[in-house]
């Protein structure tokens, strides 16, 4: 079914009656029917069609049914009315949005913890081209999740960069952080079919290690002794 603006998953209220009605439902109706909190424009829908055929070659028995539960709403497909689906700001998922809405077409791969997780379209490619099983299993109440354990990263980059994918690997700051406080996440590299090694990745079952910031020097103009 091709993807536009007038379906389901980009849908619009085009009228003051639709606008006027959808102010007057419930508020347990609302927490059904919420909705993403990102707006698609053109150039986001061509990414979400570029990934829809990619899934229409997807066979494994175990993707086939992780993509009935994507959401072709946002670059992740992610369906914000299922379990861990939501994208408000503030999450992890819409952390994850905007490093995917930088870099669309590669798969995101994010760190956190002792994995590399993936959400909705990409946990659906690990599974598919990785090899990798579905977090959570195949419960149909919750989004699409897969991942790897760090140790085990050079070989899921093996595996995705071998079947055409480019991939972008979001890495964690280590440390301690304060109560209630979210780690900080910045794109550590990206891995391509041409070139799928990544700094600091010297072979399998290593963990990355991936370069502290660089120090910053200032020079003190002054005479010298």
């Amino acid at each position: 079914m091709p993807l536009n603006r007038t379906n389901r998953h980009v849908g619009k209220v085009s009228s003051f009656k639709d606008r006027k009605a959808l102010r007057g439902t419930s508020k347990a109706t609302k927490k059904q029917q919420r909705v993403p909190n990102n707006v698609l424009d053109d150039k986001d829908l061509s990414h979400i069609l570029w990934w829809k055929e990619r899934m229409e070659v997807c066979k494994k028995p175990s993707t086939v049914q992780l993509l009935k539960r994507l959401e072709y709403s946002n670059l992740l497909g992610l369906d914000c009315n299922l379990r861990n689906g939501s994208l408000k700001d503030g999450t992890l998922n819409s952390e994850m949005l905007q490093f995917k809405s930088k870099f669309p077409r590669e798969v995101l791969l994010c760190r956190v913890g002792d994995f590399y997780e993936a959400l909705g379209i990409d946990a659906c490619i690990l599974v598919e081209f990785a090899g990798l099983n579905p977090f959570g299993g195949l419960r149909s109440d919750s989004i699409p999740k897969a991942g790897c354990p760090v140790v085990n990263l050079r070989q899921t980059l093996d595996d995705l960069t071998h079947n055409g994918f480019s991939v972008c690997i979001v890495e964690e700051v280590q440390g301690p952080t304060q109560a209630r406080s979210r780690k900080g996440r910045f794109i550590a590299g990206h891995a391509h079919p041409g070139n799928p090694y990544v700094y600091g990745l010297v072979g399998v079952d290593h963990d990355l290690d991936f370069p502290e910031p660089m120090p910053e020097y200032r020079v003190l103009q002054g005479a010298i002794a």
